[in-house]
């Protein structure tokens, strides 16, 4: 991850935005040689995107890798299956598809991260006998998002050069068909600063990368955080479920600096379609570790963690940020 961000401060010091701090990698496009397996324009911004930070990071905030414990709060257990007491999702492939379309005047472009997720979903818990079990489901999940690319320079011996990233849509993923009864559908980040991000189409709600102040495109900048800021984050969420699903707040990287906890239900209104809409708030402290991130919201149907028979079913965005 590292090194793939290395790569993008060496193209953007090349239009005279060095930004503090940053590093050349010696295979890079600082050097004169393209990087690897890059023969072309539209092969360059084909790399830069799957190597950006933040989409190498989106899998890792919803990735965990252990069973862990959540603050069930008021969840409770009634007539389950399970009683859930650790969970965890554990990706085992990632399979990646890049689309990339150059806009009319050949200045602009824009490139589609396609991501087929497989995995376990493990929960540790104790069944109705009394005894500790360890619950097994198997998941597919999709995530998309978009990258926006923005020409700058013409020049034919180091092509790869030319483009640079300057704006990415937030991740949107979930469950496949049919068992996605659970549908994400509006995200609102209010910063410390008064601003606040509300996403409603998160493929379509451009934050610009504030380093490239030459791009005017997107809604927003780039969240850049302080360590330790309050953020608060609210979510609504469509579902199928009459008992109340539980939706998880994750942010940071890391052992120490990753963190998962569950959001509070605030309301609930019932469609009287099958389906009810609930939103759910919860702050976070900003962690001390810099870099680029993913505010991620987890929303998982209630029989996904209760009923061992019920199949895993999951929705989940990812708004990035930045630590500096």
């Amino acid at each position: 991850m590292k090194n793939s961000l290395a790569v993008l401060w060496g193209i953007l010091a090349l239009v005279g935005m060095l930004v503090s701090g940053c590093a050349k990698d010696s295979t890079g496009p600082g050097d004169d040689n393209a990087p690897s397996g890059v023969t072309n324009e539209q092969s360059a911004r084909v790399y830069y995107a799957t190597n950006d930070e933040f989409v190498q990071n989106d899998v890792v905030t919803f990735d965990d890798q252990e069973v862990a414990p959540t603050d069930y709060g008021t969840f409770g257990k009634i007539d389950a299956a399970i009683t859930p007491l650790r969970w965890g999702r554990f990706v085992t492939r990632v399979i990646r598809t890049v689309t990339d379309t150059i806009q009319p005047g050949d200045t602009i472009a824009f490139v589609h991260v396609h991501k087929v997720i497989d995995g376990i979903f493990k929960i540790r818990g104790i069944n109705g006998a009394g005894d500790t079990v360890l619950v097994e489901k198997t998941f597919t999940d999709n995530s998309d998002r978009n990258i926006i690319f923005k020409r700058v320079g013409r020049e034919t011996r180091r092509f790869w050069l030319n483009w640079v990233p300057v704006a990415t849509s937030l991740v949107d993923g979930g469950t496949i068909p049919p068992n996605n009864s659970i549908d994400i559908t509006k995200v609102e980040m209010f910063l410390p600063n008064g601003d606040t991000i509300t996403v409603t189409d998160p493929l379509n709600y451009y934050l610009r990368y504030r380093w490239m102040p030459m791009f005017h495109g997107g809604r927003k900048d780039l969240p850049q955080l302080d360590p330790s800021a309050r953020i608060v984050v609210q979510a609504t969420v469509v579902s199928a479920s009459p008992d109340t699903d539980l939706v998880a707040l994750r942010y940071g990287v890391g052992t120490f600096q990753k963190r998962r906890f569950r959001m509070q239900l605030i309301s609930e209104v019932n469609n009287g379609n099958g389906t009810y809409t609930r939103v759910y708030q919860g702050p976070f402290f900003v962690h001390f570790h810099r870099g680029f991130f993913h505010a991620g919201v987890d929303a998982i149907t209630r029989g996904t963690l209760f009923d061992d028979a019920t199949p895993y079913s999951a929705s989940w965005w990812g708004i990035p940020y930045r630590v500096f």
